[in-house]
């Protein structure tokens, strides 16, 4: 059976998350746990397994999802499927595109980070 697609998972062990990687299994979504000992591999070798430990950087503060290799269809099913399944927030998620393939982890997460703040700032103006 083919994997449909994998998922980097960050900050996402314990209890809070078995539901979600029940739902990633049900989708046959390969799952990778990101280390802060990898967190300076670029994402793309992070999504084939690659990738060799160093000294481990300071862990990312929050949980965060990178979806590698997977069609619209199926990201918004799973996207869908998060929602409706009353999970625990993890506002910080990503695609893996041909922009940020060679990004690291922490170039990704302040990239997430300065979005984050745009769109706060922006919802800001409108109300």
């Amino acid at each position: 059976m083919k994997n449909a697609g994998t998922v980097l998972m960050y900050n996402c062990s314990g209890e809070e998350f078995s539901k979600l990687k029940q739902i990633f299994a049900m989708l046959r979504l390969r799952m990778r746990p990101v280390e802060p000992d990898r967190y300076h591999v670029s994402l793309e070798e992070l999504s084939q397994g690659k990738g060799d430990p160093v000294e481990p950087a300071s862990p990312l503060p929050e949980p965060m999802l990178v979806f590698c290799g997977m069609g619209q269809a199926l990201l918004n099913q799973v996207l869908e499927i998060i929602r409706i399944s009353k999970l625990p927030p993890i506002p910080l998620k990503a695609v893996l595109t041909d922009t940020n393939r060679s990004w690291t982890t922490a170039q990704l997460y302040e990239e997430l980070l300065k979005e984050r703040e745009t769109i706060a700032a922006q919802k800001a103006e409108t109300t």
